[in-house]
């Protein structure tokens, strides 16, 4: 009889429980978890690990955990064996010193393959939640990396976490090659190479992480020059390995080139990581650009120096982003001609040559008008000559200093002495270069001959007198 009592009075607590919390996320379930602080449009998952059944739900004293089928073999014999025990019966018991269910969440996470979702919400605010849950211990998952291991019971059948939110982060700087350092903006002449560097923070457990990089019109990206580095720290021995990330063949959208970091690689940091990420591209043509208008029936050229972005995007989780840029920008050399210290007027025929530093003579290309000229390495003109009424500008120049030579002056004018410049990163410079006109040597029938007619005569007159006086004196004798 007393048997007959006890076997009533568990199935009555069992079917209290059934009553509480039913079969997982069955009708009737009056569990939840809520979720505070989600990230609005990623997706959560829950996993239930072990199934909770208790004495008396009214006030439980004894608490019977038992993994869930699909769970067994990761508690028995995988990862999970290190956290419980499991019996033959599928009844779990805590192994001593069994503290630490965040490394249980990390465990579990690397095995879900194949493993039944329990239920699925996409957070639509900063709040997610579960309901319709029946007792258990469960995982919490997010395409954010979020990892959390949650029970519900009797005492507690309405549980609420806060999700940390781990957030991956991006920094992106470019060289500046006149002190070699890197920061948010750079100087460089048309055709020199310009270097850059983005460090990515990744966060352990995130997802479907990427590197997006777009580039202005004017930077043409180095194929092949992409290297990535585990930490801050540029050395070829930190280099990632190639088969932990992705360079997409078709980048995405309008990307100059994505870069996917492995979800399997992610998957082993244990600690907040930086990828270092370096690159190069070519400063071109297309950081000045023109426009034309007509004035009083001519035609008018304006010319605009257009700063370069460089855009660095990482993306992580389903929707969220993190950006970071750079802005690479060139300048602009007016050369201002005179003679003989007019400087209203321009002096024309002169022609030039501009050097860099190095002594080098800038290639260029001519522009839509006579005036202008643009740095180009694959230029066709070595030389330009000035003209009437206007400035020379050379277009596309680096923040840093030139020569301009002048090969050859004006007719009835000397050559000016080399001019160095520092070209201003302003684009206001004016390189001011004097000629002076030649002396006039004296003609035939000028005061240059009459010069000679004068001491000849003098020298006659003397060579008369002391003659006469020479004669006297043999006279005397």
């Amino acid at each position: 009889m007393k048997t007959t009592r006890k076997v009533l009075a568990l199935l009555l607590a069992l079917m209290m429980t059934a009553a509480l919390c039913a079969t997982a996320f069955a009708d009737g379930g009056t569990c939840t978890i809520t979720v505070n602080k989600a990230k609005e449009n990623e997706t959560y998952k829950l996993y239930k690990l072990f199934d909770l059944s208790v004495d008396d739900p009214s006030a439980p004293t004894a608490f019977t955990y038992t993994v869930t089928t699909e769970w067994k073999d990761f508690f028995k014999t995988g990862a999970g064996a290190a956290y419980v025990d499991v019996a033959e019966s599928g009844t779990v018991t805590p192994k001593e010193g069994f503290i630490d269910a965040a490394a249980l969440a990390v465990s579990a996470s690397a095995a879900l393959d194949g493993k039944t979702v329990a239920s699925t919400q996409t957070a639509t605010g900063n709040t997610v939640e579960f309901s319709g849950l029946d007792n258990g211990y469960y995982l919490i998952t997010s395409s954010l990396g979020t990892l959390a291991m949650i029970e519900t019971t009797p005492q507690s059948s309405a549980v609420t976490i806060e999700d940390k939110n781990p957030e991956d982060t991006i920094e992106k700087s470019v060289k500046e090659d006149s002190t070699g350092s890197y920061g948010a903006t750079n100087d460089a002449e048309i055709g020199q190479q310009v270097e850059f560097k983005s460090i990515a923070t990744i966060e352990p457990h995130t997802r479907n992480v990427k590197i997006h990089d777009t580039m202005g019109d004017g930077l043409t990206f180095t194929d092949g020059s992409i290297k990535i580095y585990v930490g801050t720290e540029v050395n070829e021995s930190n280099l990632l390995a190639a088969d932990n990330y992705e360079i997409l063949g078709t980048p995405e959208n309008s990307d100059t080139f994505t870069i996917v970091i492995k979800d399997e690689y992610i998957a082993t940091l244990t600690a907040e990581t930086k990828l270092t990420l370096t690159y190069t591209a070519t400063l071109n043509g297309s950081a000045v650009t023109f426009t034309s208008s007509s004035e009083t029936g001519e035609t008018v050229w304006r010319y605009t120096i257009n700063a370069q972005e460089n855009k660095t995007v990482i993306t992580y989780g389903d929707q969220q982003s993190v950006e970071s840029k750079t802005s690479t920008t060139t300048h602009k050399l007016e050369i201002l001609k005179y003679a003989n210290g007019d400087k209203s007027k321009r002096l024309a025929g002169a022609k030039f040559q501009l050097k860099n530093a190095a002594g080098d003579v800038v290639k260029l290309s001519a522009m839509q008008d006579s005036a202008n000229y643009r740095v180009d390495p694959n230029g066709n003109v070595d030389t330009f000559t000035t003209v009437a009424g206007q400035n020379i500008v050379i277009w596309g120049l680096d923040a840093d200093t030139y020569t301009l030579v002048e090969v050859e002056a004006p007719d009835g004018y000397n050559k000016a002495n080399d001019v160095t410049v520092t070209v201003s990163n302003q684009d206001n410079t004016v390189a001011e270069v004097e000629n002076k006109a030649g002396n006039t040597l004296p003609s035939t029938g000028g005061m240059g001959t009459t010069i000679f007619y004068v001491v000849g005569s003098i020298l006659v007159i003397g060579a008369v007198v002391l003659l006469v006086s020479k004669k006297r004196m043999n006279t005397a004798e």
